[in-house]
C-alpha cells in the first residue's frame, strides 16, 4: 500500500502539465530611432532657415564716400552722432527716394539746407535725409548705410526711412531747376551703380507716404517722373560702359611692353583725363 501510494502519487505528479518558460519580447526601437532622426533633421532645417532669415535681415550696406559727380562737388557734412535726427541704425540700401524741398526762398540751396539740418535740436521734429542737390553742388548729410527720417513711414521694415537713400532737390528762387535735375539724375545713376539697384528701386516720397504726400511736387505735377527714371537709367548705363572702358584701357596699359610714361605720352586722350567719382 505504501508502495502503491507512492507510485500513484509519482505518476500523478508526472502527468501534471508543466507551463513552458515565457519568452521575453524584444522591444522594437526602430520607430523611435526613426522619429528621433526625423526630429533632429527637422530641427537643423528650422535652425538653418531662421539663421538665414536673420542674416538676410541684418545685412548692411558698405557705404561709398563720393567726392564728385562729374564736375559737381559733394560736400560731406554729417549730422552729429547725438542728433535726434540721426537714428544711427545701419541697414541695407534697397531704395533711392526722391524728394523736393518745397522751399522756394531765394538762397535756399543745398548749403542752406545742410545748415538747417545741423541746427535741429531736441525740441524739433526729427527730420533728415542723405543728400541735398542744387544746380552747382551736393551736400551729404548722413552715411548711406544709415537710416534717416524723410519718407514718412517711421522705420518700417523695407521702407523708405529704414532702407532708402533720401535725395532732396532744391527748388529755390534764382536756382536753375533743370541743372539741379540733371545733377540729381547723375547722383541717382551713380548710387544705382554702387548699390546694385534697378530703376524700379527708385521711388518718390509719395510712394512711401501713408497720406500720399505729393513729393517731389514739381516732377509729379508736371508729369516728369517717368522722364526722370528714364534719364537715370540711361545715365547708369552710360556710366557702366565708361567704367568698363576705363578698366579695359588700364589693363591695356598694364599689358603694354612700353614703359608707363611712354604709353601715356602716346595715348594722351586715354590717360589725360582724371576721372572724378
Amino acid at each position: 500500500m505504501k508502495l502503491m501510494g507512492f507510485y500513484t502519487s509519482d505518476k500523478k505528479r508526472k502527468a501534471a502539465p508543466q507551463n513552458p518558460p515565457r519568452r521575453r519580447r524584444k522591444r522594437n526601437w526602430r520607430p523611435l530611432l526613426v522619429l528621433a532622426v526625423v526630429l533632429f533633421l527637422l530641427g537643423i532645417i528650422i535652425w538653418a532657415v531662421v539663421s538665414a532669415v536673420h542674416w538676410w535681415n541684418s545685412r548692411v550696406t558698405d557705404p561709398v564716400e563720393l567726392e564728385y559727380i562729374g564736375d559737381i562737388p559733394i560736400y560731406e557734412e554729417y549730422l552729429p552722432l547725438d542728433s535726434p535726427a540721426r537714428p544711427g541704425q545701419r541697414r541695407l540700401v534697397e531704395w533711392i527716394v526722391i524728394h523736393e524741398t518745397d522751399n522756394f526762398n531765394p538762397g535756399a540751396d543745398a548749403q542752406a539746407h545742410s545748415e538747417f539740418l545741423l541746427g535741429l535740436g531736441a525740441e524739433d521734429d526729427p527730420r533728415s535725409w542723405h543728400y541735398t542737390v542744387d544746380d552747382h553742388q551736393i551736400y551729404h548729410h548722413l552715411p548711406d548705410d544709415e537710416a534717416a527720417y524723410h519718407a514718412s513711414d517711421k522705420l518700417a521694415e523695407h521702407g523708405g526711412n529704414l532702407n532708402g537713400i533720401g535725395i532732396e532737390l532744391c527748388v529755390n528762387e534764382g536756382g536753375d531747376y533743370e541743372k539741379t535735375l540733371e545733377n540729381a539724375v547723375q547722383l541717382t545713376a551713380k548710387l544705382m551703380m554702387e548699390y546694385n539697384l534697378k530703376v524700379s528701386d527708385i521711388q518718390t516720397h509719395q510712394h512711401f507716404s501713408p497720406w500720399q504726400k505729393v513729393c517731389p511736387a514739381k516732377l509729379l505735377e508736371e508729369d516728369r517722373w517717368e522722364e526722370f527714371l528714364e534719364r537715370a537709367e540711361a545715365a547708369r548705363k552710360e556710366a557702366v560702359a565708361a567704367e568698363r572702358e576705363a578698366k579695359r584701357r588700364a589693363q591695356e596699359r598694364e599689358d603694354s611692353i612700353l614703359p608707363g610714361f611712354l604709353y601715356d605720352l602716346l595715348h594722351p586722350d586715354e590717360t589725360g583725363k582724371k576721372e572724378k567719382s
